[in-house]
């Protein structure tokens, strides 16, 4: 917690994948450079111009307000990497606000960077709970049983994980409480995966042609 405390601090924006709020698209405009996205969301206190909201986990800068109508700058990249590029009018959306330092982490660390988009195959509901499962555009290292992924900003629990394929078992509360509850098979959904994953990946691809010798296991303070 001292390492995400110093993160915050230092104006970096993190989220939990806990959603507090949906709101509605209400306009599009597409810009030279990304686009204009206006999200009617309801009264949220204590939320100022400049001020940092992931919208279906992706990480955007509020740039006006009035009368519940939230406006967002969407980068190009963005774009390209979320389901914004086919994003309409009426569409339901996931809000969450930026963690705070003395907030506790429910969740899991979420960046509010979108790692690639994803398609719903199965939607089914099996007693109180709902399964969806989802087709990644590629096989990825990133994604484990029982880890942790965002799915449009919902920290889930991924499992019965086959090459490209994951499912997730949606309890009530966050069905009824999430964009989830108004898709359907076919629509597309943003990721973003585990930053620790991704973190570990880079440290074993940086070792790798290291042999388990005393004076490696000296250098990474394991003996």
């Amino acid at each position: 917690m001292i390492v995400l405390s110093r993160v915050i601090q230092n104006g970096n924006t993190m989220f939990t994948g806990l959603i507090e709020h949906t709101g509605k698209i209400e306009h599009l405009e597409k810009k030279d450079a990304g686009a204009l996205i206006v999200v009617n969301i309801g009264s949220i206190l204590g939320v100022k111009v400049g001020d940092s909201i992931a919208i279906n986990g992706a990480c955007l800068t509020l740039t006006s307000m009035h009368n519940n109508q939230y406006s967002f700058d969407v980068s190009d990249e963005t774009i390209k990497r979320s389901n914004f590029n086919r994003a309409k009018i009426g569409d339901i959306v996931n809000v969450e606000m930026p963690l705070k330092v003395s907030d506790r982490l429910h969740g899991h660390i979420v960046n509010g960077h979108i790692d690639c988009t994803s398609i719903i195959t199965g939607i089914k509901p099996s007693g109180k709970y709902h399964l969806f499962t989802f087709e990644l555009p590629e096989k990825t290292p990133y994604i484990v049983e029982k880890g942790f992924i965002a799915v449009d900003g919902i920290s889930v629990t991924p499992y019965n994980i086959k090459d490209r394929m994951f499912t997730i078992a949606v309890i009530p509360y966050t069905y009824e409480h999430t964009n989830l509850n108004s898709k359907k098979i076919g629509d597309i959904v943003n990721i973003e995966f585990d930053i620790i994953a991704k973190y570990i990946e880079i440290m074993l691809n940086k070792n790798k042609g290291d042999r388990l010798t005393e004076a490696f296991l000296k250098e990474k303070g394991f003996a």
